[in-house]
């Protein structure tokens, strides 16, 4: 799912894994600092007075912080070229037997700006030097798309034996899709009780999908309903950020998630569409199905208030 021709998202994405990269050897550079102030933190204990279920209740209610705000998802992957699958027919037979790649085309998301919030909970005995977090948002409706080639020339053009078929350019947009992606990550700050507050963190998101749903109308067009399949691995999520305290219970944050370290499959099967400039003998070109395998990369920028117990 991703865009072959974006540099500048590229580049972006880069300056995010170096901004991770340098943040990391700074903070670590402060852990002996931390170690020494550690005792100044507050406190994660609570005290040994009634049940492990009160006590429990105790400490969350102590120890756990919330956020709300904006958040932005920049999608920054690379993709395989679009492959054709089980093609057949005549009119079919431009790609050649078996699978065949269309060079110069790709696939990619849309990017999506949305609510987004964030749950933590310091993990006990740290001086709250570690926090466990969970992103939450609701679910985000993003746009499917072919990138290169696939935008303006037919995916279809003539067949085996070079007669123009009329298949029409797809256009960018395929469809839609709806992704879930639940996530946890474990985060380090080395100073807990000064004003500003930075911290890095790495965890792992899964990324869920559903509710796909083939919009494009040339793929449409003959009333066969392609279905578009994503694959749903499990990724990588580096993370950097900064706390500014406003009060004793308020502050604000702004975080930076960089997502990779996955590969995603999605494919659109039953892809059969007319043929306008063929005899109706021939009939519509039944493609098969068209996949790409794709890099998955991701940034998510968020922009935050907290409120802290």
């Amino acid at each position: 799912m991703i865009h072959q021709n974006k540099p500048a998202r590229r580049r972006l994405s880069q300056h995010a894994a170096k901004l991770l990269g340098g943040a990391s050897l700074m903070l670590l550079a402060g852990t002996a600092f931390a170690q020494g102030t550690s005792q100044n933190a507050q406190t994660d204990t609570v005290d040994d007075n009634g049940g492990v279920f009160e006590r429990a209740l105790k400490y969350a209610h102590d120890n756990t912080y919330y956020r709300v705000g904006v958040l932005h998802l920049s999608y920054e992957g690379d993709s395989s070229s679009l492959r054709i699958d089980n093609a057949n027919g005549l009119a079919a037979q431009p790609f050649g037997v078996g699978s065949s790649k269309l060079e110069g085309t790709g696939s990619s998301v849309g990017d999506k700006t949305t609510l987004g919030g964030t749950i933590g909970m310091y993990i006990p005995k740290t001086g709250r030097h570690l926090a466990a977090e969970v992103t939450l948002a609701p679910p985000l409706k993003l746009d499917f798309e072919v990138s290169g080639r696939a935008i303006d020339e037919s995916i279809a053009p003539e067949t085996q034996s070079g007669i123009p078929t009329g298949v029409p350019a797809l256009g960018r947009k395929i469809g839609t899709l709806k992704a879930l992606p639940p996530n946890l990550t474990i985060i380090y700050r080395p100073w807990v009780d000064t004003m500003f507050q930075p911290y890095i963190g790495a965890g792992a998101m899964y990324l869920y999908t559903f509710d796909t749903d083939v919009t494009n109308e040339v793929l449409n067009a003959y009333g066969n309903e392609p279905t578009l399949n994503l694959t749903k691995p499990v990724a990588c999520v580096g993370q950097v950020g900064m706390d500014v305290n406003l009060s004793e219970k308020l502050f604000v944050t702004a975080d930076v998630k960089y997502v990779g370290c996955a590969e995603v499959e999605a494919t659109v099967n039953n892809v059969v569409v007319n043929a306008p400039a063929l005899s109706p003998t021939v009939g519509p070109v039944n493609v098969g199905s068209v996949s790409s395998t794709n890099d998955f990369k991701a940034v998510l920028y968020q922009v935050s208030m907290g409120f802290r117990f």
